[in-house]
């Protein structure tokens, strides 16, 4: 359904009803200089109504942009919008695509390397001018046409541009960067307080007068939380004596195990108590801050960096009790201390409740536009982020309703109490049920691995295509490409992924979708403690800022991938009997229409049978 020929710069034609007056409101909000909230139903093209009124603003008074994401694979919208606009308009733009310095590392010696050793590595090779890849990169004093026209086509493109002549692809990106006027980076770049100075200088842009574009920005808090959080177990400190012991170190880390077993001994009293909070009072004086900490995080870098380079190893677990020691010193109100049980094993970890560091980032940008599918509701976002004058605007979905049917199945659980071998049997005989009739590809997305995993080993049907734990994003591009490619194929992803959000499966590839449980957080102290503090912080909002509107998010998040356009067609299926209970289903309810149905099969292969016939196509160019 198309909308009125936008008096922006926009790569196609004419906008979708809403999209001209998404540009206009966020044009008006750079021009006060406010940031703006934005939510709006997916498929309705967000990222090419916030990108052209940017650049229309940006261009006018010389602002840099940065368009972040969560995920490496959600960069590749941006990089179309900006690429068709290019084209369109044959004009001048410059934009790169940038992802973390790991992942575009091209030295086979370092790049298998994870974590701190990778990082440390890499710097010790530069000051030593020891990579022939990076002397390479930093004696192109001009990049050349080949090197730009790849990082404008995305950074897997770079990557291998770069790769074939033995150039440091980070390098060559970040000279490309420092000429750009805009930048699609990830939220790292940003939330992330021990990499934003070093990036804005890499790169030569500073995000203090920028313009940020935070796409799928629901997940900002829990993304930003992740970097001011970290843990080490016991396991882990017999890891790292081992690491000593093969270097021949004399360093004993007695203290550490002491410390671990001193704590689970005071706080977890009884076999019964699984997990407990400590306070800053429990740890021990060298652990508390202060040069003596600090020469203890020197003495473990060295020797796991000794370790690395004797072993080959990809990772040193001296180095991340480093950096755990680092952030312990640092406990603030804003985080909690927990110690816990696994197995034989003790645990200690330091959560962040609320990430009031990262989110100061933001204040320094000229403007922020947040957009997403699911940014209702926007005053609780505006609340969290702390930018209560910001304008906030809801689109409705521009297309038509009778194109989508929207389903709860109450016939199964994923409750944590209903979790055994007849449930998992159920909910694998009930998707097979749903899928029998339909012609075309299915996603079936779950609230964890472990549900997945449970159910695939049910399912009559072959399952083609299946979300795994850390997939690269390379290998999640490959796999979306060869599932939208094809015909009656099955998807089994998880909510919260990278094949759930920010992905678009164009020209109406998945016919249905159907979202097995809610993808709630499990119960525990660090949700506990999360909870209370936001209530006190937010006037007694914790419960539902922290646990029920997130939860329900990812699942309407995930639900979203099936309508794309004006002309696509697509059912939809929450399998929970949770979602009929009103807590639930009025969350859903802002964002779809949505009807309990005792007989699902019934109704979806009546719909997918054409008893609501779909609108013709609209051409596009």
């Amino acid at each position: 359904m198309p909308g009125a020929a936008p008096r922006f710069p926009f790569r196609f034609d004419r906008a979708r009803v809403g999209q001209d007056a998404m540009m206009s409101d966020i044009h008006a909000a750079l021009s006060e200089r406010k940031s703006i909230f934005i939510n709006a139903p997916t498929g309705i093209g967000k990222t090419d109504a916030a990108i052209s009124a940017c650049l229309s603003f940006a261009s006018e008074n010389k602002i840099p942009i940065f368009f972040l994401t969560p995920k490496n694979s959600q960069h590749k919208v941006a990089v179309d919008v900006l690429s068709g606009l290019r084209q369109k308009y044959e004009t001048s733009i410059k934009y790169v695509d940038i992802v973390g310095k790991r992942n575009m590392c091209v030295n086979p010696n370092i790049n298998m390397l994870e974590g701190e050793p990778f990082y440390k590595t890499c710097e010790q090779l530069a000051e030593r001018k020891k990579c022939s890849y990076l002397d390479g990169a930093r004696a192109v004093e001009c990049v050349d046409c080949a090197l730009l026209d790849a990082g404008m086509k995305g950074h897997n493109a770079l990557f291998r541009e770069s790769y074939e002549r033995g150039l440091c692809a980070y390098e060559i990106t970040a000279k490309i960067a420092r000429e750009s006027d805009v930048i699609i980076a990830d939220y790292a770049h940003v939330l992330n307080p021990f990499t934003l100075k070093a990036f804005a200088k890499k790169i030569g842009h500073s995000i203090k007068g920028s313009i940020l574009i935070w796409d799928e920005a629901h997940n900002i808090m829990n993304i930003a939380s992740s970097y001011l959080s970290t843990s080490i177990s016991t396991q882990m400190v017999g890891r790292a004596s081992k690491e000593l012991a093969s270097i021949g170190s004399s360093i004993d880390l007695g203290y550490l195990d002491y410390f671990l077993h001193s704590i689970s001994e005071s706080k977890l009293k009884t076999s019964s108590i699984a997990e407990a909070f400590f306070t800053r009072s429990d740890i021990p004086k060298i652990l508390s801050g202060g040069a003596e900490t600090d020469a203890i995080c020197a003495q473990l870098d060295n020797a796991g960096m000794e370790y690395i380079n004797a072993s080959k190893a990809k990772r040193s677990s001296l180095m991340h009790i480093s950096r755990f020691i680092r952030s312990l010193s640092s406990h603030d109100e804003a985080s909690t201390l927990i110690v816990s049980k696994y197995g034989t094993g003790i645990r200690l970890s330091m959560s962040c409740l609320y990430p009031a560091e990262a989110i100061l980032a933001m204040k320094d940008a000229y403007a922020n536009v947040f957009m997403s599918g699911t940014l209702l509701p926007l005053g609780m976002h505006k609340e969290l982020l702390r930018f209560p004058e910001a304008l906030a605007t809801n689109y409705q979905s521009p297309f038509p309703k009778e194109n989508r049917l929207c389903l709860i199945d109450r016939g199964v659980s994923t409750a944590y109490v209903h979790r055994n071998l007849e449930q998992y049997k159920l909910i694998a005989q009930r998707i097979g049920g749903l899928i029998e009739n339909v012609k075309g590809n299915v996603a079936v997305f779950f609230p964890s691995f472990e549900v997945l995993n449970s159910v695939r080993r049910y399912m009559r049907y072959e399952v083609k295509f299946i979300q795994r734990r850390e997939m690269a994003s390379v290998q999640t591009e490959q796999m979306i490409n060869s599932f939208k490619e094809g015909d009656n194929n099955l998807l089994f992803a998880v909510m919260g992924g990278s094949l759930s959000e920010g992905i678009d499966y164009a020209n109406n590839a998945i016919k249905g979708i159907l979202i097995v449980g809610i993808p709630l957080e499990k119960p525990s102290l660090e949700l506990t403690a999360k909870i209370e503090y936001l209530d006190k912080r937010f006037s007694m909002k914790g419960r539902e800022y922290a646990y029920l509107v997130p939860g329900v998010v990812k699942a309407v998040q995930a639900a979203g991938r099936a309508i794309r356009s004006e002309s696509d067609r697509a059912f939809i299926v929450f399998m929970d009997s949770r979602y009929s209970w009103r807590i639930y289903k009025s969350v859903i309810s802002d964002f779809m229409q949505v009807e309990v149905s005792d007989d699902c099969v019934r109704r979806v292969s009546s719909f997918m049978n054409g008893a609501v016939k779909a609108p013709k196509a609209v051409m596009r160019s």
